[in-house]
């Protein structure tokens, strides 16, 4: 898959570079299909990246953020939704360069790691006292 992702990502850069254009208005970030390309390509890296953390690397002998986030994918996504998109966004929409938005990314992947992390404790916790609570009884 990385290696697919990775081809995908060239031929997307050759094709840009060839005289050939398909629109009569070339752009290619925003109406070319070469850029759909490189973005396929792109995720099928970050796809195999995030394989190979949780099947080779570090996720298999401790914390592991992707398994982290699994835990509790639907808060972590409606929240995210809420900071990107709703009235509570961090960053002005439109109006970032390249810096300030991956500085927002890096919040944002960082905010929902820790809330996951608080809500799987909090979880555990009352879990456990539960527990407790059963046995006495």
């Amino acid at each position: 898959m990385g290696v697919a992702g990775a081809v995908a990502c060239g031929i997307s850069v050759l094709l840009d570079e060839s005289g050939v254009k398909l629109y009569a208005v070339y752009d290619y970030w925003h109406t070319s299909p070469n850029f759909l390309l490189m973005r396929c390509g792109i995720l099928l890296m970050i796809v195999f990246g995030a394989y190979a953390w949780c099947r080779w690397g570090p996720g298999m002998v401790g914390f592991s953020p992707l398994a982290q986030l699994g835990k509790t994918s639907l808060l972590v996504y409606w929240v995210h939704i809420e900071f990107v998109y709703g009235k509570l966004s961090i960053l002005p929409k439109g109006k970032c360069g390249i810096g300030l938005a991956t500085a927002g990314l890096a919040a944002i992947f960082l905010g929902m790691l820790g809330l996951s992390v608080v809500r799987t404790r909090w979880k555990s916790k009352n879990i456990s006292r539960g527990d407790a609570e059963t046995q006495r009884a």
